[in-house]
């Protein structure tokens, strides 16, 4: 009798943890990238950035290029068709555009696909996470030593 208990016992203490699990409400993924950019980068007329610049100093640097002119991430899968919002602190202007590929920045006569979000003024962005785009690119259009919080994923309230 005494060993049918102890059985018992061993197989409802390892019963108890799943189901704990299925009762439990699986917390939605985001991705956060924070930074700081130094520099507006040069706009074109409409104000907008103009992203190859950018691109060129991150093939060559890779990471450590990131927050003197722009910031580059790559985008996280899970995010996918799903809100994002860019925030941004001290009064500046960020736009974001996503790009499928880096392309070749060296040659200025192509751009790879991307999909912009570039509200002229002061502060961020918001919509929804593009399919099919690796890289997030940041830049300044107006303002200096600025932060941003980018923020995508299931509850993002754009």
């Amino acid at each position: 009798m005494r060993k049918l208990i102890i059985a018992t016992t061993i197989a409802a203490l390892a019963v108890l943890p799943a189901a704990e699990g299925f009762a439990k409400k699986k917390a939605a993924k985001l991705q956060t990238v924070e930074g700081t950019i130094e520099v507006p980068q040069p706009y074109a007329a409409d104000g907008s950035c103009i992203y190859r610049t950018h691109r060129t100093a991150y093939i060559a640097a890779g990471e450590s290029s990131n927050g003197g002119f722009g910031w580059v991430f790559e985008v996280d899968p899970a995010t996918v068709n799903k809100p994002f919002k860019l925030e941004v602190a001290g009064g500046a202007g960020m736009d974001i555009s996503f790009y499928m590929d880096m392309g070749d920045p060296t040659d200025p006569t192509t751009a790879p696909a991307n999909t912009g979000f570039e509200t002229p003024g002061p502060g961020g962005e918001s919509g929804i996470v593009p399919d099919g785009y690796k890289y997030g690119f940041v830049c300044m259009t107006e303002g200096a030593n600025a932060g941003f919080t980018y923020t995508a994923g299931k509850g993002v309230k754009p």
